[in-house]
């Protein structure tokens, strides 16, 4: 199937799911709920080939939920890629979505506010990263990041790396795209609100921490490709109009490359990231 450029909804819900299916109707069930228009938001589940407990539930149980309530579900079993290849799940589904707006879900997520749908599409024809207000204390990333559908036009894919909040704020953020959104969700995990500590939280992978391993956040070939990706949604922003320099003012010595970024961080929780900063601009200057 080759990608639509043209939305034929408004919203993608993007979700892949392992082990905890309940949790993940209950999750998708928390944006119905609280939805103004849930026709125009569509619904894409991802789910392992070995995870048949979950496949079970998906078609015995959600699949007939969503169709009494006359929702649009697409569910896709795929090989099992596992948690440090998630970016994979999340592209796949954008490649076969519908929407303007795609949104990266979690199955342990829980929308907060009526009329979050509303709320992003205020920014129809805009360009720009949104994140809703979650419970991350301040955290300057999108924690479920809300991508324009030109942002798949435009790279072809979400992320090439499995943290795609870290990947996608940091490049809006290289180009002062990025939008906090009055909207609150929980992110209802382990070690932010002591719920849903199972075997999926616990054997998690994350690529970052080992700059040698090749698909980890900071190996220096994805600071190459974030700054390509940068400069190529500098040109973007220009052709539409919707530039504001920043890219221009960071080549050139201004400012530091992560001055927005910093300006969305009261509680300094991106400290830990100064040595992958200074490679970043270094980089830059070579």
């Amino acid at each position: 199937m080759a990608f639509e450029i043209d939305a034929t909804k408004n919203i993608t819900i993007m979700l892949p799911t392992r082990g905890r299916p309940e949790l993940a109707l209950k999750s998708m069930q928390s944006l119905i709920d609280t939805a103004d228009n849930v026709s125009e938001v569509e619904f894409m589940l991802c789910v392992d080939d070995d995870d048949q407990q979950t496949i079970d539930y998906v078609n015995d149980s959600i699949v007939p939920y969503f169709e009494e309530k006359d929702i649009d579900l697409t569910a896709y079993v795929m090989p099992r890629f596992g948690y440090g290849r998630l970016n994979e799940y999340v592209n796949h589904m954008a490649f076969n979505s519908k929407g303007k707006w795609l949104i990266t879900w979690n199955d342990d997520a829980r929308m907060e506010s009526s009329g979050w749908d509303t709320e992003i599409m205020l920014h129809d024809g805009e360009f720009r990263l949104l994140g809703f207000t979650d419970n991350h204390n301040q955290h300057p990333y999108a924690i479920f990041p809300i991508i324009p559908r030109d942002w798949i036009v435009l790279f072809g894919t979400v992320s090439p790396q499995q943290q795609l909040d870290a990947w996608t704020s940091q490049v809006s953020y290289l180009n002062d795209a990025f939008v906090r959104l009055k909207t609150v969700c929980t992110h209802d995990r382990a070690d932010l609100t002591g719920n849903n500590d199972d075997e999926i939280y616990q054997t998690r992978v994350y690529h970052e921490g080992d700059i040698t391993d090749p698909l980890d956040l900071n190996n220096p070939k994805f600071h190459v490709i974030k700054q390509q990706w940068a400069v190529k949604l500098d040109w973007y922003l220009k052709r539409i109009g919707q530039s504001t320099g920043y890219l221009d003012k960071w080549t050139n010595g201004g400012i530091d490359c992560w001055t927005a970024m910093n300006k969305n961080d009261p509680n300094k929780q991106m400290h830990q990231f100064k040595v992958e900063k200074e490679q970043f601009n270094e980089l830059l200057n070579k």
